[in-house]
């Protein structure tokens, strides 16, 4: 019996999969994507988090102000460390962060939103359709996730993103984006906490 409890205490635990929490976007929440990408998330304030995304295969990245972890405020990107020249997109909802509805179960929602980038600005209006809590995994690591599909109007694309929201976590990565040109698909497989 003493060796068969021995045998066991050397065994890999998958229970005790150090899995980062909401604490640890202080410092970081780094995801794993098939093909050697990465998003990195960081807590820019109580309100909003910062995301960047790596491309291994072109040294670019692109960064993104999510307020509430969710909506997209702003969006850049950069080419070997320097930025795109009329890159910088920003997104004014006319209202706060803290005033923008988390993603709840079956439900929705619809926004005006002015956009503005170096061509000028204009309004869109952004449909945000939240689908049922389910479960998502990187790893050895689980968490629940409500899907939300986006779209907007008016767009000659007729572009769908669609986002998984982490409510454990306090984010939100794109999964996949479709239009009339064709699709993409972002795998993400592992996570980890940055200390």
């Amino acid at each position: 019996m003493t060796r068969l409890f021995l045998c066991l205490l050397a065994l890999p635990s998958v229970a005790s999969a150090d899995c980062p929490t909401a604490a640890d976007l202080d410092t970081g929440i780094l995801f794993h994507l098939a093909g050697g990408d990465t998003e990195l998330f960081r807590r820019e304030d109580a309100q909003t988090v910062r995301s960047v995304y790596h491309y291994a295969e072109e040294n670019a990245e692109s960064h993104v102000l999510l307020g509430r972890g969710m909506y997209v405020l702003a969006y850049g990107e950069t080419q070997d460390g320097e930025p795109v020249p009329d890159g910088l997109m920003r997104y004014d909802f006319g209202r706060a962060p803290e005033e923008m509805p988390l993603p709840e179960p079956e439900g929705g929602w619809t926004a005006d939103v002015e956009v503005t980038a170096a061509w000028g600005s204009e309004h869109e209006v952004q449909i945000y359709s939240f689908g049922p809590l389910s479960r998502v995994s990187f790893g050895d690591c689980s968490y629940d996730m409500i899907p939300v599909i986006q779209s907007y109007r008016p767009d000659p694309l007729d572009t769908v993103e669609f986002v998984n929201w982490l409510p454990e976590l306090g984010l939100s990565y794109l999964s996949r984006i479709a239009d009339r040109e064709g699709e993409d698909r972002y795998d993400y497989t592992g996570i980890e906490a940055v200390h």
